[in-house]
């Protein structure tokens, strides 16, 4: 995202406003606008690691006072800092390019045309994982063929011998209509928007399966045709006169939305005979069976030397999952103004979804059954659901400054088809539901020099869905039920200090698995418990446990100064502080202690340097200047049970300068 005029961030359900159903919140990006006189931008911006960005954006008439134009273009490059010491070639980086064309055309003064088009190509070498933890025959195994192999996931050196990358190419177009329609029956003022929009996107990726200097094989996807969706949403707003004549107005606005959706995944996973013989005594210990040191150079030879007919082959597992979606559905919201102070809200989402799902395994060898389970087999279904998503709200503002507010809502997530996997554990998952609700405060104290906001929230979960790696597939599962429940405060200071301003946040959050008797488990544990059935997952009892990726407690703090630099050409500057907290938590649904990240505390620092006009400036920014160590995801590895790889956030300080030059109407 880039080039834009705002960024609005709802939390909860947003069914009753909004076309597609949202079961945690809205991020709305909107694109700046273009303007009836030219103007735009131009950003460069040199990182560390030798990263490039180029920003530029420009806007202009096309016929005057009717049609405007805005063109936005970025280009960005950058060396990831992670080197491949079994390739000793392979260097992880990336580039990416974006453009896109938003043009306004204004037909007369009731009626407004805008159309968004954008597209974007992405190119990877390299997916980030580095190897976290190793067991002792793990290392052992692995020196064998890298000698550099190690396990700290911070010191920017991977060991895989195969090729790897990922790219994602996208495109979407958007047309949407906004056009007054005055007064109708008992309603007045009414307006009407139309939204019509195509995306696709294709994100073809090549896997090194085992993350290690063996060969055991890769896994790649075709890429082409990976996802594509259609939507169309038309709104009708309009204001009356009081229900009942109680209170003052109501406003209301009504809804329709259609949309379908289309994804398809080919993948191929090619697995190494000689690589799995190399990789036995680590299999064998992931699956509780501990072998003698002295079998692992002799497995090493074996695999080397190939004196097991057929060894040097490759083994095909052809997988592949294919989804359709139809979704239709009326939603609709009426605020009455009870009074000068009181607005209550109600809303109301009825919508039908029908998805078709085919998902297909096939090997012609007995070895990938035996090796990590796959199963040839073909499903086909159909699901067909149906939600009713109601929403209740109220709002008081005694005076002005101050407004206390309250609503309960549900939100919907479709069910659907787990893919693509190689085996039939889990095919389908069940949908979602969530009741969320909330009460809070926005308050503008000491003549509006101080803002302070505080939510206090609680959502109730449903059939959660989670997405499982099992050490060899990932798939979805339902959880019973879950809950997640905290208080937020978030302000905004403007002491007597003309120079100074500071905003901070401060967050306290609960979660916990309900009823979750079949949880997922790490491979030191590779059975499934009794009452989860024949086909199961290792499975372990998570009821009552903490939820990953959720921090208890988060927090932040922002001080800003401003201060003049060469006051007589009016050139002043901006310097500020982000201090970042955020509390320990897990990075994986089972809890294991590998995942677990300690708290962290970052400090973030920028230096701008600019006239008063802002028609130009320089930025300087300095990320993590206290070398917090901090993991984003950790996986097990496949088919080596009881050894980690992760992904981590660099630990030295990043530096970076931009450069942005304003020219023409100010944005």
């Amino acid at each position: 995202m880039f080039d834009l005029e705002r960024l609005e961030v709802l939390r909860g359900p947003q069914g009753t406003l909004f076309g597609k159903n949202t079961i945690a919140g809205v991020l709305n990006f909107t694109a700046k606008s273009p303007s009836l006189d030219t103007g735009g931008y131009v950003q460069v911006t040199e990182e560390r690691l030798d990263g490039k960005r180029y920003e530029a954006a420009i806007g202009f008439p096309l016929i005057e006072d009717t049609l405007a134009a805005r063109i936005s273009w970025r280009k960005r490059e950058k060396y990831l800092g992670l080197f491949n010491t079994a390739r000793d070639n392979e260097k992880e980086e990336f580039k990416d390019e974006s453009v896109r064309l938003r043009l306004d055309y204004f037909l007369s003064e009731d009626v407004e045309l805008k159309l968004i088009a954008f597209s974007t190509e992405y190119e990877g070498v390299g997916n980030g994982f580095q190897h976290s933890y190793l067991t002792e025959t793990a290392k052992r195994t692995f020196e064998q063929r890298d000698p550099r192999i190690e396990d700290d996931e911070f010191n920017d050196t991977r060991s895989s011998n195969s090729l790897t990358y990922s790219n994602r190419d996208s495109d979407s177009v958007a047309l949407k209509l906004d056009m007054n329609v005055g007064d109708f029956m008992m309603f007045r003022n009414g307006s009407i928007s139309g939204l019509a929009s195509w995306a696709r996107v294709d994100t073809p990726f090549l896997l090194d399966t085992d993350f290690s200097p063996v060969n055991t094989g890769y896994f790649e996807t075709d890429g082409p045709d990976r996802y594509m969706q259609r939507q169309f949403e038309l709104r009708y707003s309009a204001d009356s006169g009081p229900l009942f004549g109680w209170g003052e107005s109501v406003d209301w606005m009504f809804g329709v939305f259609a949309g379908n959706a289309q994804s398809k995944v080919s993948q191929e996973t090619s697995l190494v005979l000689d690589g799995l013989i190399a990789l036995a005594p680590v299999i064998a210990e992931g699956r509780g069976i501990p072998l003698p040191s002295f079998l692992g150079p002799l497995f090493s030879l074996l695999a080397e030397v190939g004196v097991i007919p057929g060894s040097g082959e490759d083994f095909a597992i052809e997988t592949a999952v294919r989804v359709k979606s139809e979704t239709y559905a009326l939603f609709g919201q009426a605020d009455w103004h009870l009074s000068d102070t009181v607005t209550a809200s109600l809303g109301l989402r009825l919508g039908e979804e029908t998805i078709d799902g085919e998902q297909s395994n096939y090997s012609d060898s007995i070895v990938p059954s035996l090796t990590n389970g796959s199963e040839n087999y073909y499903a086909k279904d159909r699901l067909k659901e149906r939600e009713l998503s109601p929403k209740l709200a109220i709002s008081w503002s005694p005076v002005d400054e101050l407004t206390v507010f309250g609503n309960i809502s549900k939100g919907f997530k479709s069910g659907g088809f787990s893919g693509p996997v190689i085996h039939t554990r889990s095919l389908q998952y069940e949908p979602e539901e969530a009741v969320s609700a909330e009460v809070g405060i926005k308050s503008r104290l000491f003549d509006d020099t101080l803002e302070v906001n505080a939510t206090v929230y609680s959502m109730q979960f449903e059939n959660l869905q989670l997405n499982v790696f099992d050490g060899t597939a990932i798939y979805t599962v339902n959880v019973d039920d879950a809950e997640s429940r905290g208080v937020e405060l978030d302000f905004r200071w403007l002491p007597p200090m003309p120079w100074l301003s500071v905003q901070g946040s401060l967050g306290f959050n609960e979660t916990q698995y309900g009823h979750f008797p079949c949880g997922p488990t790490d491979w030191d544990d590779t059975d499934a418990l009794p009452e989860c059935g024949q086909n199961a997952h290792p499975s372990q009892d998570l009821s009552g446990k903490e939820l990953p990726y959720n921090p208890k407690v988060s927090a932040s703090l922002s001080p800003t100064i401003r201060f003049p630099i060469l006051p007589r050409w009016g050139i002043g500057g901006m310097m500020a502080v982000d201090v970042i907290h955020q509390g320990e938590h897990y990075l994986d649904y089972d809890l294991d202690e590998q995942t677990f990240q300690k708290a962290t505390t970052k400090i973030n620092a920028r230096l701008a340097i600019g006239p008063e006009d802002k028609r130009w400036a320089v930025i300087f920014n300095a990320k993590n200047l206290t070398e917090v160590k901090e993991k984003l995801l950790v996986l097990d590895t496949i088919l080596q049970g009881g050894n980690y790889v992760a992904i981590t956030r660099p630990d030295e300080t990043q530096y970076s300068v931009d450069f942005r030059y304003n020219f023409g109407e100010m944005d």
